[in-house]
C-alpha cells in the first residue's frame, strides 16, 4: 500500500503573509485529504526539514489555520510538534523513517528541486506526483518578472526530469507542458484533474450595501486586468450621476509590473467614493463580500484554471468573465461572457446586472446554486488512483 507524503513547504512559507492564494487553497484541500488517508507530511524551512507522522499531521493543520498567532509564533509551534527535524543536508535521515512505498505529492510549486526528488527516489517503491497549476511564466512572460520566470523554469525542468506523473487543472496547461517535454528525452504522463470547489453553507455574515456592488478577486497584477475595470468606472463617472454608479470592491494584494494601476488606486478621485481597495482579506471576510455582491468581475487575460468564478457560483453569485477555456468548459453558460478587449461589452453587462429586478436576481441565483460544479471527491479519486 502506498503512503501519501504531502509537501507543505508552500503553506509554511506563507505563514503571516495574509490571505491565502488559489494555490494555497489547493494545498490546504490536499492536506485535509492526506489526513483522511492517514498520510505523512514534510516541510522545508529555512532551518531544514520537518516531518509529520499521521498522529501529528492533524495538529499541524490546526496550527496552519490559526489566526490568533503571528507568522513567527505559528512557525515555532509547527517546528515544536514535528515528529522529526533535520538540516537541509540530511533530508535522507528523516525520509528513511517513513514506510516503504511512499507517494510524494507536491501541489504548491515550492521545494521542487533535484535534491528533494533524488532523496525520494532512494525510497523503495516511491512515486513522485507534482501538480503544475499553469505555465503562464513561459507562455506569457510579459505578465511575470524575470526572476519569477527563471524560478518557474527550474521547477518545471525538475518536474519533467523526476516526476512519475504530472497533475494539471486544465487541458490548456497539459498542452503547454506536452510541448515543453519535446526534445527533453522525458515523457511524463499528464493527468487533467479539474480542481474541486467547496460548496458549504453561505457565510453567516453577508456584506450589505446601500447600492449594488461588484467584487474583483485576486492579486493586482497585469494579467488580472484591473485596468479594464478602472477604465469602466472612469467612464461611468463621466456618463452617469454618481448616485447611480455601483461600487467596485477590489480584494487582493498588490503584485508586480502594474505601476499604472497602483498610481490610479493611490490617486484617483474615484477611490473611497465608488471604488474601494480592500487589500488581501481573510477567507471569512472575502466570502462575506462575495456573497453579498451583485456579481464577481473576472476580466483575467489568462488562467490555468481560474477559481474565483467557481467560488462565486457555489454561493449563487453570477460572474462576468472573459472567454477563458476552463471557465467555458466547466461553467458553461452560467457566466456572462464579455471580450476583455471590448470595454463597452463590459460596461453594458455591469449596468444590466446592477439594474436587474429582484425576481431575475433570485432566478439567476437559483440556477447557479443548482449547477453541478467540479468536486474534490472526484479530483482526489483520480489523483490518488495513480499513486
Amino acid at each position: 500500500m502506498v503512503t501519501p507524503v504531502l509537501d507543505l513547504s508552500r503553506s509554511f512559507s506563507r505563514l503571516g503573509r495574509g490571505a491565502p492564494t488559489g494555490i494555497d487553497r489547493v494545498e490546504r484541500a490536499y492536506l485535509d485529504e492526506v489526513i483522511r488517508r492517514k498520510g505523512w507530511a514534510i516541510i522545508r524551512t529555512p532551518r531544514g526539514f520537518l516531518m509529520f507522522e499521521p498522529d501529528r499531521i492533524g495538529r499541524l493543520a490546526e496550527y496552519l489555520d490559526r489566526t490568533d498567532l503571528d507568522g513567527a509564533d505559528q512557525a515555532s509551534t509547527i517546528r515544536a510538534i514535528a515528529s522529526s527535524r533535520a538540516s537541509s543536508l540530511s533530508i535522507r535521515k528523516i525520509m528513511w523513517q517513513m514506510p516503504n512505498g511512499l507517494g510524494y505529492l507536491n501541489v504548491g510549486h515550492t521545494n521542487l528541486n533535484p535534491q528533494t526528488m533524488r532523496a525520494m527516489m532512494e525510497m523503495p517503491d516511491n512515486r513522485k506526483i507534482v501538480m503544475i497549476h499553469d505555465t503562464i511564466p513561459l507562455d506569457f512572460p510579459e505578465y511575470q518578472t524575470e526572476t519569477a520566470r527563471a524560478k518557474f523554469i527550474e521547477r518545471l525542468t525538475t518536474t519533467i526530469n523526476f516526476a512519475n506523473h504530472i497533475i494539471v487543472p486544465s487541458d490548456e496547461v497539459a498542452e503547454s507542458i506536452e510541448k515543453r517535454m519535446v526534445g527533453t528525452g522525458h515523457r511524463v504522463p499528464i493527468m487533467v484533474a479539474p480542481l474541486g470547489i467547496e460548496s458549504g453553507p453561505p457565510p453567516i455574515a453577508i456584506e450589505k450595501s446601500r447600492k449594488p456592488y461588484f467584487v474583483v478577486l485576486g492579486t493586482i497584477e497585469p494579467r488580472k486586468n484591473h485596468k479594464l475595470l478602472l477604465d469602466i468606472w472612469d467612464r461611468m463617472h463621466r456618463k452617469m450621476d454618481e448616485s447611480r454608479i455601483p461600487e467596485l470592491r477590489i480584494i487582493g494584494a498588490r503584485g508586480w509590473k502594474n505601476q499604472e494601476v497602483f498610481d490610479l488606486l493611490d490617486h484617483s478621485p474615484m477611490m473611497g467614493r465608488t471604488i474601494f481597495e480592500l487589500g488581501p482579506l481573510p477567507d471569512k471576510e472575502m466570502k462575506a463580500h462575495l456573497a453579498g455582491a451583485t456579481a464577481l468581475l473576472f476580466p483575467s487575460q489568462v488562467e490555468g484554471f481560474g477559481l474565483p468564478p467557481f467560488e462565486a457560483a457555489a454561493m449563487g453569485v453570477p460572474t462576468i468573465s472573459g472567454p477563458l477555456r476552463s471557465i467555458e468548459l466547466y461553467l458553461g453558460d452560467m457566466p456572462i461572457y464579455a471580450n476583455t478587449d471590448d470595454m463597452y461589452q463590459w460596461f453594458q453587462a455591469i449596468r444590466e446586472l446592477a439594474s436587474e429586478d429582484l425576481a431575475t436576481q433570485a432566478s439567476r441565483r437559483a440556477d447557479l446554486l443548482a449547477y453541478r460544479l467540479p468536486g474534490w471527491e472526484k479530483h482526489f479519486d483520480r489523483v490518488f488512483g495513480i499513486i
